[in-house]
């Protein structure tokens, strides 16, 4: 029939798997390596009629009408490719790994696949290398670990993990980092041992996967949670901003963060937050103006929508602070805003790449939600100012309270005594304000009290503490200031009052001021006493004609 011996000690050499039939389907012969094709069953016996299951049914058709055309199928995640070869008496079946359709799947791979030697020396590399480097795949063919044009720290990992693999046998799997000028990739990597016939180790092959977004996306999720717990512990907002600028350059790869809140009057932007941006340049943009064109932030707060600008030399947003950008190294600069629940903006996120580049849709959607918490961290910071202000100042003269200015005169007159320092305190009233209010109506009445106010806080000290105690009646400390100090501060606080020019509805309202001074000594032990004895000396004022200063009489 064959000649039989010859033929399976050629057929058992080779690469492929043969399986050989007679005319009637027996066996005659197959050889180990058909065992690809069996799916884990047994190998048929030699003798006995071909197993129904053994062929696909494809391969079973060309027993039926045979051809010279291979076949290629699907077999357990791997494509065989089957030729059925007529023979005089019977049929001569091979199968083999479809070795170019195997190296067509690799090349298109997304995933970069690398073959080493136990040397670390490149004997393969796919074509999804171009995507990360700027060096072709054949420049690495032949090439050691240490000759390769890589990084320090990811042929390190390479090493360290081929080691491991080398020692054991086993896969490992590690996670490495790549940073280019455009972008941050970190990669899922595995290396998996690879065997000969002999189970001898003779290379090791490589596979990274990007995974970019879902580590940002996971790592992100804990920095979330990270934040929130922030924001509900009334972290202080510059801490919180500080820390998220800092975590979202961390998330994003060499990107500088700023976060610049807007004004009350949403006229221009004052930097919150900005760890990483030169101190020049965070001075020079420090109160930038809002509007169309100036700079990707100023644009942002204009528009209230995100501004992607991703090559700062060539874009007519930045064509005023094109060479400021330049001195520092700021190539790109996307600014996302940071809007209220009424849409209304609060800031603007800043995110500066020294090299043009272009955001990834994953890193702006993290960035979004950032902006989104960050806005929420903000308006809770407003609400509870708010509510200071309510509790602490006059809402008419934005002056201290009587409630708050008495707790804080009382800590400033405790350690004035305790350490021997002078201590004055002025309390002040507006003459004949009734007259005022009778005259011009409440609304003028007001004008007159603001005037009075910003007078009052412009002519001391920024030390000196301020407040309205109720209707007319207003009172200062003056903390390091002696009783001759203090009436040289009293006479020149009621000339400008005098002085002042106070119009409203085209009519001119002159005021006046009576003031009462009283100093700290020794037999001076609460403040309350302070307060008593410069009221006495505020009446005596008042008594002797107004529009005067009076000392209280030593304590």
């Amino acid at each position: 029939m064959f000649a039989q011996a010859t033929l399976e000690t050629v057929l058992s050499a080779l690469p492929a798997g043969y399986l050989l039939l007679d005319l009637s389907r027996q066996v005659v012969f197959v050889s180990e390596r058909f065992s690809i094709a069996c799916h884990g069953q047994p190998l048929p016996v030699v003798g006995s009629p071909l197993p129904a299951t053994l062929l696909p049914q494809a391969v079973l058709q060309r027993l039926e009408q045979p051809d010279n055309g291979d076949l290629t199928l699907p077999a357990q995640g791997l494509l065989l490719e089957w030729l059925v070869t007529p023979l005089s008496a019977g049929w001569l079946i091979s199968v083999r790994e479809d070795r170019h359709a195997f190296r067509t799947l690799v090349d298109n791979s997304p995933d970069i696949i690398t073959r080493y030697d136990l040397d670390l020396r490149c004997r393969f590399i796919n074509h999804s290398l171009s995507k990360f480097s700027p060096t072709s795949a054949a420049e690495h063919i032949g090439r050691t670990l240490e000759e390769r044009f890589l990084p320090a720290q990811l042929k390190d990992a390479i090493r360290h993990n081929a080691q491991q693999v080398i020692a054991s046998g086993k896969p490992q799997r590690f996670i490495s980092e790549l940073s280019l000028p455009q972008r941050h990739y970190v990669f899922e990597s595995r290396l998996l041992p690879e065997y000969n016939d002999d189970g001898e180790l003779q290379s090791l092959l490589s596979i990274d996967r990007d995974i970019s977004e879902q580590h940002a996306t996971r790592q992100w999720e804990a920095d979330e949670n990270r934040l929130l717990e922030m924001i509900a512990n009334d972290r202080p907002l510059p801490e919180v901003m500080g820390w998220t600028c800092q975590t979202l350059e961390g998330q994003l790869g060499g990107a500088m963060c700023s976060i610049m809140l807007l004004d009350e009057a949403g006229e221009r932007l004052y930097l919150a937050a900005a760890p990483s941006l030169a101190s020049e340049y965070k001075d020079a943009i420090d109160g930038l103006p809002i509007g169309e064109g100036i700079g990707s932030c100023g644009t942002t707060a204009w528009r209230g929508e995100m501004v992607i600008v991703s090559d700062i030399a060539h874009d007519p947003l930045w064509q005023d602070y094109r060479e400021l950008a330049a001195a520092h190294r700021l190539g790109a600069c996307w600014s996302l805003p940071i809007l209220a629940q009424d849409g209304k903006v609060l800031g603007t996120f800043g995110l500066y790449h020294e090299h043009p580049c272009t955001p990834e849709p994953h890193l702006l959607d993290i960035v979004r939600r950032t902006s989104h918490l960050m806005a929420i961290a903000i308006q809770q910071e407003q609400r509870a100012t708010a509510l200071y202000r309510l509790a602490t100042q006059d809402g008419l003269t934005g002056m201290a309270n009587r409630r708050h200015f008495i707790d804080l005169a009382s800590q400033r007159f405790k350690e004035a005594r305790y350490l021997g320092k002078p201590f004055s305190l002025l309390m002040m009233d507006i003459d004949h304000f009734k007259r005022v209010n009778d005259k011009h109506g409440h609304e003028g009445g007001d004008v007159v009290l603001q005037a009075f106010a910003q007078c009052v806080k412009g002519a001391l000290r920024a030390s000196d503490l301020v407040c309205r105690m109720g209707g007319e009646e207003f009172a200062a400390i003056l903390p390091d200031t002696p009783a001759e100090e203090a009436l040289v501060v009293a006479k020149r606080l009621r000339n400008a009052i005098a002085a002042l020019p106070i119009t409203h509805q085209d009519h001119t309202i002159p005021i006046t001021v009576s003031i009462g001074v009283a100093s700290l000594a020794p037999a001076c032990r609460e403040l309350s006493e302070l307060i008593r004895h410069a009221d006495q000396a505020l009446y005596q004022a008042k008594a002797k004609g107004r529009n005067r200063v009076c000392v209280a009489e030593s304590l």
